[in-house]
Protein backbone atom coordinates (compact mmCIF):
# COMPACT_ATOMS: atom_id res chain seq x y z
CA UNK A 1 0.00 0.00 0.00
CA UNK A 2 1.43 3.45 -1.22
CA UNK A 3 0.65 6.73 -0.21
CA UNK A 4 0.68 9.69 -2.37
CA UNK A 5 2.31 11.55 0.18
CA UNK A 6 5.36 9.15 0.39
CA UNK A 7 8.70 9.57 -0.82
CA UNK A 8 11.63 8.05 0.26
CA UNK A 9 13.34 12.06 0.67
CA UNK A 10 10.71 12.44 3.72
CA UNK A 11 11.36 8.85 4.90
CA UNK A 12 15.10 9.40 5.52
CA UNK A 13 14.19 12.62 6.85
CA UNK A 14 12.32 11.36 9.50
CA UNK A 15 14.64 8.57 10.34
CA UNK A 16 16.75 10.89 11.00
CA UNK A 17 14.65 12.91 13.27
CA UNK A 18 13.71 9.77 14.96
CA UNK A 19 17.56 9.18 15.50
CA UNK A 20 18.52 12.73 16.49
CA UNK A 21 15.81 13.20 19.03
CA UNK A 22 16.62 9.42 21.13
CA UNK A 23 18.32 9.86 23.99
CA UNK A 24 19.49 6.39 24.06
CA UNK A 25 22.51 8.51 20.95
CA UNK A 26 22.27 11.50 23.06
CA UNK A 27 22.64 11.43 26.28
CA UNK A 28 26.38 8.92 25.70
CA UNK A 29 27.35 11.57 23.61
CA UNK A 30 26.60 14.52 26.13
CA UNK A 31 28.09 12.38 29.40
CA UNK A 32 31.16 12.27 26.78
CA UNK A 33 31.33 15.64 26.40
CA UNK A 34 31.07 16.53 29.40
CA UNK A 35 33.24 14.46 31.49
CA UNK A 36 35.86 13.71 28.35
CA UNK A 37 35.91 16.95 26.59
CA UNK A 38 39.94 16.56 26.02
CA UNK A 39 39.51 12.91 24.47
CA UNK A 40 36.59 14.38 22.05
CA UNK A 41 38.94 17.85 21.29
CA UNK A 42 41.29 14.92 20.08
CA UNK A 43 38.64 13.07 17.89
CA UNK A 44 37.55 15.42 16.30
CA UNK A 45 40.49 17.84 15.83
CA UNK A 46 41.29 15.77 12.05
CA UNK A 47 37.81 16.52 10.96
CA UNK A 48 37.85 20.17 12.10
CA UNK A 49 41.24 21.01 10.76
CA UNK A 50 39.10 20.63 7.02
CA UNK A 51 36.50 22.98 7.78
CA UNK A 52 36.53 26.43 6.92
CA UNK A 53 38.43 28.78 9.06
CA UNK A 54 34.79 30.86 10.12
CA UNK A 55 32.78 27.56 10.55
CA UNK A 56 36.06 25.50 12.55
CA UNK A 57 35.99 29.07 14.79
CA UNK A 58 32.69 28.69 15.29
CA UNK A 59 32.62 24.92 16.77
CA UNK A 60 33.41 24.70 20.79
CA UNK A 61 32.68 21.94 23.02
CA UNK A 62 30.40 24.42 24.82
CA UNK A 63 27.86 25.21 21.91
CA UNK A 64 28.29 21.08 21.54
CA UNK A 65 27.50 20.80 24.90
CA UNK A 66 24.23 23.12 25.13
CA UNK A 67 22.84 21.79 22.08
CA UNK A 68 23.16 18.11 23.59
CA UNK A 69 21.55 19.20 26.55
CA UNK A 70 18.83 20.51 24.19
CA UNK A 71 18.48 17.02 22.26
CA UNK A 72 18.56 14.65 25.29
CA UNK A 73 15.95 16.78 27.04
CA UNK A 74 13.52 16.87 23.98
CA UNK A 75 14.37 12.99 23.59
CA UNK A 76 13.07 12.51 27.21
CA UNK A 77 10.14 14.31 26.64
CA UNK A 78 9.51 12.56 23.45
CA UNK A 79 9.65 9.19 25.25
CA UNK A 80 8.03 9.97 27.77
CA UNK A 81 4.62 10.78 25.67
CA UNK A 82 4.87 7.90 23.39
CA UNK A 83 4.72 5.70 26.75
CA UNK A 84 1.87 8.02 27.87
CA UNK A 85 0.09 7.38 24.44
CA UNK A 86 1.02 3.53 24.48
CA UNK A 87 -0.54 3.15 28.03
CA UNK A 88 -3.87 5.61 27.37
CA UNK A 89 -4.47 3.46 24.45
CA UNK A 90 -3.76 0.01 26.18
CA UNK A 91 -6.19 0.54 29.07
CA UNK A 92 -2.94 2.49 30.88
CA UNK A 93 -0.63 -0.89 30.97
CA UNK A 94 2.51 -0.72 29.63
CA UNK A 95 1.90 -4.26 28.74
CA UNK A 96 -0.74 -6.27 26.32
CA UNK A 97 -3.20 -8.23 28.96
CA UNK A 98 -2.98 -11.71 29.58
CA UNK A 99 -6.18 -12.33 28.87
CA UNK A 100 -5.22 -12.16 24.35
CA UNK A 101 -4.31 -14.98 22.85
CA UNK A 102 -4.54 -14.86 19.15
CA UNK A 103 -5.41 -18.61 18.01
CA UNK A 104 -8.13 -18.28 21.00
CA UNK A 105 -9.81 -14.69 18.88
CA UNK A 106 -12.28 -13.72 16.84
CA UNK A 107 -12.19 -11.11 14.36
CA UNK A 108 -14.77 -9.40 11.92
CA UNK A 109 -13.62 -7.19 8.95
CA UNK A 110 -15.83 -5.18 7.10
CA UNK A 111 -15.23 -5.17 3.63
CA UNK A 112 -12.25 -7.35 3.89
CA UNK A 113 -11.77 -9.02 0.31
CA UNK A 114 -9.83 -6.32 -1.17
CA UNK A 115 -7.83 -3.24 -0.06
CA UNK A 116 -7.23 -2.58 3.05
CA UNK A 117 -9.17 -4.84 4.06
CA UNK A 118 -7.51 -7.28 2.64
CA UNK A 119 -4.22 -6.44 3.79
CA UNK A 120 -5.65 -6.19 7.40
CA UNK A 121 -7.16 -10.51 7.17
CA UNK A 122 -3.97 -11.41 5.32
CA UNK A 123 -2.11 -10.07 8.24
CA UNK A 124 -4.91 -11.39 11.41
CA UNK A 125 -4.68 -15.08 9.97
CA UNK A 126 -0.66 -14.76 10.24
CA UNK A 127 -0.95 -14.29 13.61
CA UNK A 128 -3.64 -17.42 13.90
CA UNK A 129 -6.61 -15.13 14.33
CA UNK A 130 -9.83 -16.86 12.59
CA UNK A 131 -11.33 -14.38 10.98
CA UNK A 132 -14.79 -13.40 9.53
CA UNK A 133 -15.22 -11.27 6.56
CA UNK A 134 -17.98 -9.48 5.86
CA UNK A 135 -18.20 -8.00 2.25
CA UNK A 136 -20.37 -7.82 -0.68
CA UNK A 137 -17.34 -9.09 -2.95
CA UNK A 138 -15.91 -12.59 -3.16
CA UNK A 139 -13.15 -13.26 -1.43
CA UNK A 140 -9.94 -13.54 -3.34
CA UNK A 141 -8.62 -17.06 -4.36
CA UNK A 142 -5.73 -16.86 -1.45
CA UNK A 143 -8.09 -15.69 1.37
CA UNK A 144 -10.62 -18.51 0.09
CA UNK A 145 -7.51 -20.78 0.63
CA UNK A 146 -7.04 -20.30 4.40
CA UNK A 147 -9.03 -22.61 6.33
CA UNK A 148 -8.96 -19.72 9.21
CA UNK A 149 -11.12 -17.09 7.39
CA UNK A 150 -14.84 -17.82 6.88
CA UNK A 151 -16.82 -15.45 4.21
CA UNK A 152 -20.41 -13.52 4.94
CA UNK A 153 -22.22 -11.77 2.12
CA UNK A 154 -23.06 -8.59 3.68
CA UNK A 155 -24.73 -5.18 2.69
CA UNK A 156 -23.32 -3.24 5.67
CA UNK A 157 -26.10 -0.34 4.92
CA UNK A 158 -29.03 -2.75 6.18
CA UNK A 159 -29.40 -3.85 9.54
CA UNK A 160 -30.99 -6.81 8.46
CA UNK A 161 -28.17 -7.82 6.66
CA UNK A 162 -25.38 -7.04 9.56
CA UNK A 163 -28.13 -9.24 11.96
CA UNK A 164 -28.43 -11.88 9.82
CA UNK A 165 -23.93 -12.08 9.31
CA UNK A 166 -23.60 -11.43 12.56
CA UNK A 167 -25.59 -14.01 13.82
CA UNK A 168 -23.84 -16.93 11.41
CA UNK A 169 -20.62 -15.51 12.69
CA UNK A 170 -21.95 -16.14 16.80
CA UNK A 171 -23.27 -19.58 15.20
CA UNK A 172 -20.62 -20.46 13.27
CA UNK A 173 -17.25 -18.89 15.00
CA UNK A 174 -18.67 -17.73 18.30
CA UNK A 175 -18.21 -14.13 19.58
CA UNK A 176 -15.56 -12.10 18.42
CA UNK A 177 -13.70 -9.80 20.39
CA UNK A 178 -12.04 -7.84 17.56
CA UNK A 179 -14.04 -5.68 15.34
CA UNK A 180 -12.52 -3.98 12.37
CA UNK A 181 -14.67 -1.46 10.54
CA UNK A 182 -13.35 -1.07 7.56
CA UNK A 183 -16.09 -0.89 4.52
CA UNK A 184 -15.32 2.30 2.99
CA UNK A 185 -16.50 3.48 -1.10
CA UNK A 186 -15.96 6.22 -2.93
CA UNK A 187 -16.46 8.06 -6.16
CA UNK A 188 -15.35 11.72 -6.80
CA UNK A 189 -18.07 14.07 -7.74
CA UNK A 190 -18.82 17.63 -7.63
CA UNK A 191 -21.42 18.72 -4.59
CA UNK A 192 -23.89 20.09 -7.32
CA UNK A 193 -23.57 16.48 -9.81
CA UNK A 194 -24.05 14.24 -6.48
CA UNK A 195 -27.05 11.36 -7.24
CA UNK A 196 -29.12 10.86 -4.01
CA UNK A 197 -28.55 7.63 -4.21
CA UNK A 198 -25.22 7.45 -4.15
CA UNK A 199 -24.69 10.04 -2.07
CA UNK A 200 -26.97 8.02 0.68
CA UNK A 201 -25.38 4.68 -0.26
CA UNK A 202 -21.68 6.13 0.71
CA UNK A 203 -22.75 7.48 3.98
CA UNK A 204 -24.59 3.60 4.78
CA UNK A 205 -21.72 2.07 3.97
CA UNK A 206 -18.65 4.46 5.58
CA UNK A 207 -20.30 5.89 8.26
CA UNK A 208 -24.13 4.24 9.46
CA UNK A 209 -22.55 1.19 9.15
CA UNK A 210 -20.49 1.42 12.24
CA UNK A 211 -23.56 1.91 14.43
CA UNK A 212 -25.02 -1.70 12.67
CA UNK A 213 -21.81 -3.61 13.32
CA UNK A 214 -20.82 -2.18 16.76
CA UNK A 215 -24.32 -2.93 18.10
CA UNK A 216 -24.22 -5.97 17.09
CA UNK A 217 -20.52 -7.24 18.37
CA UNK A 218 -19.66 -4.87 21.34
CA UNK A 219 -22.58 -5.94 23.95
CA UNK A 220 -20.36 -9.52 24.37
CA UNK A 221 -17.37 -7.10 25.00
CA UNK A 222 -18.62 -5.26 27.34
CA UNK A 223 -20.00 -8.13 29.18
CA UNK A 224 -16.69 -9.75 29.07
CA UNK A 225 -14.97 -6.36 29.53
CA UNK A 226 -12.42 -7.54 26.83
CA UNK A 227 -12.71 -7.11 23.15
CA UNK A 228 -11.34 -4.10 20.36
CA UNK A 229 -13.08 -2.00 17.92
CA UNK A 230 -11.22 -0.37 15.38
CA UNK A 231 -11.95 2.22 12.91
CA UNK A 232 -10.92 2.76 9.58
CA UNK A 233 -11.46 6.19 8.86
CA UNK A 234 -8.85 8.75 6.62
CA UNK A 235 -6.75 11.76 6.27
CA UNK A 236 -10.26 13.02 5.16
CA UNK A 237 -11.48 12.91 8.58
CA UNK A 238 -9.28 16.42 8.46
CA UNK A 239 -9.03 17.54 5.00
CA UNK A 240 -11.59 17.79 2.23
CA UNK A 241 -10.54 18.09 -1.07
CA UNK A 242 -12.64 19.15 -4.13
CA UNK A 243 -15.18 16.15 -5.76
CA UNK A 244 -14.55 15.15 -2.16
CA UNK A 245 -17.22 16.51 0.04
CA UNK A 246 -18.95 13.48 0.63
CA UNK A 247 -16.03 11.10 1.28
CA UNK A 248 -14.32 13.60 3.72
CA UNK A 249 -18.11 14.08 5.69
CA UNK A 250 -18.13 10.56 5.96
CA UNK A 251 -14.60 10.60 7.69
CA UNK A 252 -15.24 13.13 9.51
CA UNK A 253 -18.27 11.89 11.08
CA UNK A 254 -16.15 8.18 11.74
CA UNK A 255 -13.97 10.02 13.76
CA UNK A 256 -16.72 11.00 15.76
CA UNK A 257 -18.26 8.16 16.17
CA UNK A 258 -14.96 6.55 17.56
CA UNK A 259 -14.09 9.09 19.78
CA UNK A 260 -18.05 9.23 21.66
CA UNK A 261 -17.28 5.25 21.65
CA UNK A 262 -14.34 5.84 23.69
CA UNK A 263 -16.15 8.02 26.21
CA UNK A 264 -18.92 5.69 26.41
CA UNK A 265 -17.23 2.73 27.06
CA UNK A 266 -15.37 4.25 30.17
CA UNK A 267 -18.05 6.82 31.64
CA UNK A 268 -21.21 4.66 30.29
CA UNK A 269 -20.62 0.88 30.13
CA UNK A 270 -17.51 1.26 32.64
CA UNK A 271 -15.69 -1.54 30.49
CA UNK A 272 -12.43 0.22 30.28
CA UNK A 273 -10.62 -2.69 28.96
CA UNK A 274 -12.67 -2.67 25.64
CA UNK A 275 -9.93 -0.68 23.30
CA UNK A 276 -10.60 1.50 20.75
CA UNK A 277 -8.30 2.62 17.88
CA UNK A 278 -9.05 5.00 15.01
CA UNK A 279 -6.91 4.83 12.22
CA UNK A 280 -6.18 7.61 9.38
CA UNK A 281 -4.88 5.86 6.56
CA UNK A 282 -3.48 8.66 3.70
CA UNK A 283 -4.09 8.22 -0.07
CA UNK A 284 -3.76 4.78 -1.28
CA UNK A 285 -2.86 3.42 -4.57
CA UNK A 286 -5.81 1.31 -4.91
CA UNK A 287 -9.05 0.72 -3.77
CA UNK A 288 -12.58 -1.24 -4.76
CA UNK A 289 -14.16 0.87 -7.74
CA UNK A 290 -11.73 3.38 -8.27
CA UNK A 291 -8.00 4.31 -8.19
CA UNK A 292 -7.91 7.44 -5.42
CA UNK A 293 -4.91 8.34 -7.39
CA UNK A 294 -7.49 10.02 -9.74
CA UNK A 295 -8.96 11.62 -7.19
CA UNK A 296 -6.41 13.79 -6.07
CA UNK A 297 -5.40 14.42 -9.65
CA UNK A 298 -8.80 15.48 -10.20
CA UNK A 299 -9.28 17.83 -7.07
CA UNK A 300 -6.25 19.30 -7.98
CA UNK A 301 -8.55 20.97 -11.39
CA UNK A 302 -10.92 21.63 -9.06
CA UNK A 303 -8.30 23.36 -6.50
CA UNK A 304 -10.27 25.87 -4.45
Amino acid sequence: MSSLLYSPAIEHVLRLGRIVFSPFLTAPLLLTVTYAPEAVRDALAPIVDKLPGRVASSLNLATARTALQILVGLGVLRQINETLNTMAHNSWRLTASKDWNWPDEIAVVTGGSSGIGKSIVEKLVSLGVRTAVLDVQDLPGDLKANQRVSFYRCDVTSTESVAEAANAVRRELGHPSILINNAGITQPTPILKMPESFLRRIFGVNLMSLWFTTQQFLPRMIQLNKGHVITVASIASFVALATAADYSATKAGALAFHESLVCELKQYYKAPNVLTTVVHPQILLELPLLRILWIAWKALAFAC
